[in-house]
């Protein structure tokens, strides 16, 4: 697992979706060859301390992860609330047109079904649309060098939906969403995403805006 500090695109999102956001956010993702990406407590707690996110009472964090749950993923939510307990919101995100007919109900109903207690792990759902994908997508690789699947930004934006913030100090609060990265930079899909998020009418990317 990687972990990444992004306060650049807290701006950006803030831009592009018209809305204040409030804390710090980071990406966690999987190191690329390892697509298994497992995780122990220890090395995750030992990942949240290197960068001196204080979790507790006063200083809660988010973390976003996509409604399609896997094992991995599943064992991720599982290893945060075990650390962290009720200091942790989890919450999963998804892009409308990958769920047709469903709302945010259905959704979590569904995954709750495969995966024992999922619904007193899980804080809120969402589902958006996905016209600020590939905006983000670009942006990564402009700024970052990372490559991730695009349907992986939905993470990114779910911090746009301010879920709890109007309870808590701004200035503690923790934001951590999971992507994935491309399997493949040197393809015609990336040169598609890269060109979709570079002429989006509401791409605002450059570093200075």
């Amino acid at each position: 697992m990687n972990l990444l500090p992004i306060p650049w695109m807290k701006q950006k999102l803030e831009n592009i979706y018209d809305v204040t956001l409030y804390g710090n956010l980071y990406l966690i993702y999987n190191d690329k060859n390892n697509i298994n990406y497992n995780i122990d407590a220890n090395s995750l707690n030992n990942l949240i301390y290197n960068y001196n996110i204080l979790i507790d009472d006063y200083n809660p964090l988010y973390i976003y992860l996509p409604l399609e749950l896997n094992d991995q993923l599943y064992k991720l939510i599982i290893l945060f609330k075990s650390l962290y307990k009720d200091n942790v919101y989890i919450i999963l995100g998804g892009y409308k047109h990958n769920y047709l007919n469903l709302n945010e109900l259905d959704c979590l109903a569904n995954l709750c079904t495969i995966y024992k207690d999922l619904d007193s792990l899980i804080s809120y759902a969402y589902l958006i649309d996905n016209n600020k994908a590939y905006e983000i997508f670009t942006s990564l690789s402009d700024t970052q060098k990372i490559y991730i699947n695009p349907l992986s930004s939905c993470t990114i934006s779910g911090i746009t939906l301010n879920y709890h913030n109007k309870h808590l100090n701004p200035n503690n609060v923790n934001h951590i969403s999971f992507v994935y990265l491309m399997d493949n930079t040197c393809n015609e899909n990336f040169i598609d995403c890269y060109l979709k998020g570079l002429t989006n009418n509401n791409n605002n990317f450059n570093y200075n805006f």
